[in-house]
Order: C-alpha cells, then structure tokens, then sequence
C-alpha cells in the first residue's frame, strides 16, 4: 500500500526544519557588523601600505621608541601606532594586514581589513566606502628648499626666474601648477630623480609633501621645508566599510579626534621623524591648528 503523502513528506520536513534551525541560530551568532566582528574576535585588523612615515616595518627590529612589536615584527609610523593606541583602548589584539593604495578600498569591501588609515576621502572612493569624520592629520603641499630660500608665499614663486621640481603628474605638480603658473617647473618621472636635481643646485625647491620633504631632510641632512602660503593642504582619511551598524565608525571617529586633538598624533609623527634621523622638533605640523 503507498504511504500517504504526508507520511513521505513529514522526515524531510523535519530534516529542513532542524537545517533551517541550524542557520538560523547560526546566523543570531555570527558577527553582522564590524562592531560585533571586532568584539567577538577580539582582533583589530589595520590595513597596511608599506610607506613612510605611515607605515614601516623595522626589520631591525630597533629598540628606539615608537615600535609596535606583533608577532617577530615591529612596526613604526602613525598606522601601526593608531591601531596600537585604539586596540588597546579596546582591549583587542592589533593585527597589521599589508595592503597598496591601490587595494585598499577593495580590501575592506571584502572584509579583509576593519580600517585604513592616511587614505585620502576621494570623491571615486567615497562611492565605494565610507570616512569617518574626523581626519587623521593634514599634511600639506610643500618644498624641499635651500637654507637661503627667501620666497614663501606662491605669488612669490609665481616667477620665471626661480626653479622647482615636481613629479610629473602628481597633486603637487598640479597644485604647483595651478598656484604658481609662471614658475620654471621641472617635471621629473620619480621623487629621486626630482631630489638628485635638488641635490646638484638645477633645481632651488622640490615639491612634495611636507612628511616627504621632512624625510628628504633626515636622509640628505640638508634644507628645510618650506610651506607656501596660503597653505594647500589634504586631510588624511580613515576608512570603513558601508555598513548600517554606525557603531565602529563613530567610535572611530571619536578616538581619532580626541588622539588629534590632544596632540598624541602629532607625537607618533615627530618620534617617527627622531627614528629617521631628523632633529626633535624639526618635524612639519601635522595639526592644521599649528600652522
């Protein structure tokens, strides 16, 4: 005799009910934000693009302060002394995951990293991620310049007569470009080639940024960094997944402003400069307020 149809269906029903369970207790349990994530694995994952002075890894593993020991590796620069500050404040174990500018946005679009910082809020990537608030720091557009450099305004560059170089191409080239038009500008392919020219006098001032001129003058032991007036400057990001849970971004934001605004970061930046050689309280504001 053929069993009745709801015989036959009532072990499968059971199968997908105790299945269905499964996933659904399964689904209450697993993390859903960043926040929770974070919380339940008790990991801050910091995305990492080795560059100076944001990122770097000492594979001397000096001593010197500022080093941020994970693992066999000590890390230096704001990123990692960022996460260091901010996961202990939250009790959760740093972890450095190494990214390029490039990847970065896709990085935390695939969950692979909880934040980036010194990522610049783009218009292209606000499109696909989101930034807190508060910045980081500024850093703004400035020269690599002799000592007996007298312009400092951009209306006094604005004249065929004084040399620079740029990177062809990059955002000083253009803010050069767009400030002081007149100027003899000298577009080199790499920062190198740009300091070499710096170095053999055909060019007076080098733009860069002012962290990258601050490098140039610990590793050349010579110039200073000029800041053009009025100051063009960029405000380095955080940034975060979109997500519906504004939990973790507003507690980033919060922290990243009050380690701002109490001049901690301003710390990580000037012992970041002291480890590379540069004199203690040489090293450029990275507070626009100091300015």
């Amino acid at each position: 005799m053929q069993t009745p149809l709801s015989r036959r269906l009532l072990p499968g029903l059971a199968a997908a009910g105790v299945l269905l369970g499964a996933r659904t207790a399964q689904a209450q349990t697993a993390p859903t934000s960043t926040w929770e994530q974070i919380m339940t694995t008790k990991r801050l994952r910091v995305g990492a693009a080795l560059t100076e002075p944001w990122y770097f890894k000492d594979t001397t593993n000096n001593a010197a302060p500022g080093g941020v020991r994970i693992g066999d590796v000590t890390w230096r620069g704001i990123g990692p002394r960022l996460g260091d500050a901010i996961a202990k404040a939250m009790n959760v174990q740093l972890e450095m995951v190494e990214v390029t500018w490039g990847t970065a946005v896709a990085a935390l679009q695939a969950n692979q990293i909880d934040t980036m910082f010194i990522l610049d809020p783009t218009p292209e990537r606000a499109l696909a991620i989101d930034f807190v608030p508060s910045p980081v720091l500024w850093y703004p557009v400035a020269a690599l310049a002799k000592n007996n450099f007298e312009p400092t305004t951009w209306t006094q560059l604005n004249d065929p007569a004084i040399n620079c170089g740029v990177v062809l191409g990059s955002s000083t080239d253009q803010t050069l470009t767009r400030m002081s038009p007149r100027a003899n500008i000298q577009r080199y392919q790499q920062t190198g080639e740009m300091l070499a020219a710096w170095q053999s006098n055909r060019i007076q001032a080098a733009f860069l940024t002012a962290p990258g001129s601050d490098l140039a003058i610990a590793r050349l032991r010579s110039g200073k960094t000029l800041i053009p007036r009025p100051i063009v400057a960029v405000p380095a990001g955080a940034g975060v997944r979109k997500e519906a849970d504004s939990r973790w971004a507003n507690y980033l934001s919060t922290v990243i402003g009050y380690f701002y605004n109490g001049g901690l970061t301003q710390n990580f930046y000037d012992e970041f400069m002291t480890f590379r050689g540069l004199e203690p309280g040489r090293a450029t504001a990275i507070q626009r307020e100091a300015w």
